[in-house]
């Protein structure tokens, strides 16, 4: 699934947007499970993933195709990477919240926003309002039913402006028109790690689902409990390529190659974003560990949520010099940041529960696709890395 709205952005132009905190997270606050401890030994439930040069880059017959997540993935380059550890699943909601109660951490979608970002989304929602109204009184049929549509998606979103919350996946209503995101994503103030479907659902019936809702300085909040770090870019993909010269899948060549029956990761069956047929078992989020791991070990580096990586994200970024030195770790911030930027954007990695065919092909082992610090999502978590000289010291 390709998103480049910010949710500050977003917030601006969608609606179904619900303010208050639910039954069940104020019930996650009081009565939580048995929470796991960080580990004594850091490199448990990780996989050490060793030195050696790897060809980094989007995957074959997808340059100028219709996949949304291989366009920035070009020119394919040789990259050297040093030995690493990296967890050998995605960080799970009963791990997060280990580490939540250990230090009271909030989220940024448990925080209401700044006032003075509060004014820049009023400002650019009466401006956004003036452009569409103008639009939908030159339009016509269908056109005008859309225009006019969006129209009181930004009204609605207009009465909770200061509130921050996340991107959550919703099957869209009556026919699409065009390629408006807010069709089927809807932001909504009361999703957090805590209810990752947004008010009415909660963490604890998805313990070891991977946490949800989170931006990578949530991430690397956990990571640095942990004693440990978020990957780079370059890291991620060789793990997620197994060892593997240049295969179409972090677990081969064949999309099914233990029959068409047997799926190997958790990603979209069905029509996109209309149906999913969930022919793999799951709509959104599947427990860790329920597909196959890679040759290295790995599971879920292929669907299931998109993975927040260190590197700042530059659609550019593989023709840059610094993307072919030793242990590369993306683009300068000279390089990224514009002038009046506010908004840091990293690479996420990996496709999710809601890539397809159709659209993103995200699953494949090069795609690659831009994450904001202000866009939570449900359908975007992390894995962690470590340096392999730290997994010497017990």
């Amino acid at each position: 699934m390709h998103r480049q709205t910010s949710l500050l952005t977003a917030l601006a132009f969608t609606a179904l947007l619900l303010a208050s905190c639910s039954d069940s997270e104020k019930k996650s606050a009081q009565q939580q499970p048995e929470l796991p401890k960080p580990p004594a030994n850091p490199t448990d439930g990780m996989v050490l993933i060793p030195a050696g040069e790897f060809m980094m880059g989007g995957d074959a017959g997808e340059m100028d195709g219709d996949s949304h997540s291989h366009q920035t993935a070009y020119p394919i380059h040789p990259v050297h990477v040093d030995s690493y550890w990296i967890d050998a699943a995605e960080v799970t909601n009963r791990q997060y919240a280990a580490f939540v109660k250990a230090t009271g951490y909030k989220t940024f979608a448990e925080k209401p926003l700044p006032a003075q970002t509060v004014q820049e989304l009023a400002s650019a929602a009466r401006t956004n309002l003036m452009r569409m109204e103008m639009a939908a009184r030159n339009a016509t049929g269908d056109e005008k039913a859309a225009l006019l549509a969006s129209i009181e998606r930004v009204k609605a979103a207009q009465k909770n402006i200061h509130l921050a919350g996340s991107i959550v996946f919703a099957i869209p209503e009556g026919e699409l028109y065009g390629d408006d995101i807010t069709q089927w994503w809807k932001i909504v103030p009361g999703a957090t790690w805590r209810t990752p479907g947004g008010p009415g659902t909660t963490w604890e019936d998805r313990l070891d689902h991977p946490v949800v809702n989170v931006t990578y300085e949530d991430a690397e909040a956990y990571a640095k409990w942990v004693g440990k770090r978020i990957p780079t870019e370059a890291e991620w993909e060789k793990a997620a390529r197994g060892g593997l010269d240049r295969q179409p899948y972090s677990w081969g060549s064949e999309m099914f190659p233990q029959g068409e029956d047997v799926w190997m990761a958790n990603i979209w069956q069905g029509e996109w974003p209309q149906a999913n047929t969930e022919e793999d078992g799951y709509f959104t989020t599947s427990p860790v560990k329920k597909f196959p791991p890679n040759p290295y070990g790995l599971y879920d580096i292929a669907g299931n949520v998109w993975e927040i990586v260190a590197d700042l994200y530059h659609p550019e970024a593989y023709k840059f010099e610094s993307a072919t030195e030793p242990n590369p770790t993306g683009p300068h911030p000279s390089v990224v940041y514009q002038p009046g930027q506010r908004v840091t954007y990293r690479v996420t990695r990996g496709g999710s529960f809601l890539c397809s065919d159709v659209w993103c092909k995200g699953y494949q082992p090069g795609a690659r696709q831009p994450f904001d610090n202000e866009s939570p999502a449900n359908h975007t978590g992390f894995r962690c890395a470590m340096d392999a000289e730290r997994g010497e010291i017990h």
